[in-house]
């Protein structure tokens, strides 16, 4: 399944693990699930993966990233020996990222990580790359500068002239591009960027200002578990939002929802909505059965709620519904693998 997922919104989907939190929203209230979404790509289709060292942003040039990869293991082992004029702050961010990303490669036991070296023997040899699929990418942009200002509290010395002290700080920002390519087509299967920024504590010496390496490499976990989703299940919360009404029993149903009693609040809004036809009960007790990862019985409702009603939210719902019974059944496929 090729994902081009750059600005895109992940989708709500796979099985529910662990039970409901309950908090309020302003005036609505709120049940908030742990999602367990399956991996991005199809996983099953594929046993192992490496990842080539990511490039700096003078070396990514303009490729067309949805389309062509950033480096194939040729034209990375062709331009391995040449010296690019860059930052050092960019190489040395990059050495932890492939540092990382190795780590979590090598550990996943759904996948075979291929140490890059035996492909570069393959490629020399021209036998078969002995590897599915690979990983490459890089920095997009980088910035890096250290920021000055005048102390607003000063001192007066002995004759009463007021003297202040600079500050300086880090201010540093990167963005991230990564693709997943297959091997024998060079096809980007995956392809995504992650931006991140951040600053140093302040200093009165500027030789003690943090570098920009120390301030965004724990930025790069983000980055890493980003490019991990395309390979393993993860786990993200979802939120379920109640609808409101004025009526008492309703209000009673809401109650136990705030008091985390999920399956008599549910009980309670399908009585409401089987004696008296009142929507919000019926909309809500799907979403409750939903919240339980019971899709079968959170999908009959919503759509009895829907054909009696018409309303727009109700058929919402059901597609959100349906997406999270297909992810769950793609989360059940990947986890035979």
């Amino acid at each position: 399944m090729e994902k081009n997922r750059i600005g895109m919104l992940h989708a709500v989907a796979a099985g529910i693990a662990c039970a409901a939190a309950v908090f309020f929203a302003g005036c609505a209230t709120t049940v908030n699930t742990d999602v367990v979404r399956p991996a991005n790509l199809d996983v099953e289709k594929y046993n192992s993966v490496t990842a080539l060292p990511f490039r700096t942003s003078t070396e990514m040039g303009t490729a067309s990233y949805s389309m062509r990869p950033v480096f194939t293991f040729d034209d990375y082992y062709r331009e391995l020996g040449k010296i690019y004029s860059r930052q050092n702050e960019e190489k040395d961010l990059l050495a932890l990222a492939d540092a990382k990303l190795i780590r979590k490669l090598a550990a996943s036991e759904k996948f075979r990580y291929v140490d890059p070296k035996s492909v570069e023997r393959a490629i020399e040899l021209q036998t078969p790359v002995p590897v599915d699929v690979y990983i490459t990418g890089g920095i997009t942009s980088f910035s890096s500068k250290i920021e000055e200002e005048k102390d607003e509290i000063g001192w007066k010395d002995a004759k009463g002239n007021m003297h202040y002290e600079n500050k300086y700080w880090c201010e540093a920002s990167a963005t991230f591009l990564y693709q997943v390519v297959e091997s024998k087509t060079n096809r980007v299967l995956s392809y995504d960027e992650y931006s991140c920024s951040a600053s140093s504590l302040k200093e009165t010496d500027w030789r003690k200002v943090e570098s920009a390496v120390s301030v965004l490499s724990p930025k790069l976990d983000g980055f890493i578990s980003r490019i991990m989703e395309d390979f393993a299940p993860y786990t993200v919360r979802k939120s379920l939002t109640m609808l409101k009404s004025k009526d008492s029993d309703m209000k009673d149903a809401e109650q136990l929802v705030h008091d985390k009693q999920l399956v008599l609040a549910r009980n309670q809004y399908l009585s409401i909505y089987k004696s008296r036809g009142l929507f919000e009960a019926g909309y809500n007790a799907a979403l409750l059965y939903e919240a339980m990862e019971q899709y079968d019985s959170a999908m009959k409702l919503m759509k009895e709620v829907y054909l009696a009603s018409g309303d727009s939210r109700a058929k919402a719902k059901i597609a959100d519904i349906q997406y999270e019974m297909d992810s769950a059944e793609r989360l059940r496929t990947q986890q035979k693998k």
